[in-house]
């Protein structure tokens, strides 16, 4: 990662946990909380929107039985029915995105 991608992300993370303040799963944080991207940061277009983040403490991003990483399923379900508009903005982009 160059110097202008770290400070981005940086900026990006900063804003994404100043929006959610904890893990939206469970609460927890903000201490060791991480961001996860809702669409994966190979897709450039929306790597550092904030729209394209979620703050999970590391248990629920990828540590945990349910977390993004390790159960995407379970992720893809509670995001839909706990952040709907974050769902559908996802969902959007990726109806637009051809093959990486």
């Amino acid at each position: 990662m160059n110097r202008c991608k770290k400070k981005e992300y940086r900026v990006w993370r900063t804003a994404v946990i100043a929006r959610d303040k904890t893990c939206v799963v469970c609460g927890k944080g903000p201490k060791y909380n991480n961001t996860h991207h809702l669409i994966p940061h190979e897709f450039q277009d929306y790597e550092y929107e904030i729209d394209n983040g979620i703050t999970l403490c590391p248990r629920h991003h990828a540590l945990g039985k349910f977390s993004a990483h390790k159960n995407p399923i379970w992720f893809i379900k509670f995001l839909s029915k706990k952040f709907p508009e974050l769902y559908w903005i996802a969902i959007d982009r990726l109806g637009g995105i051809d093959e990486v």
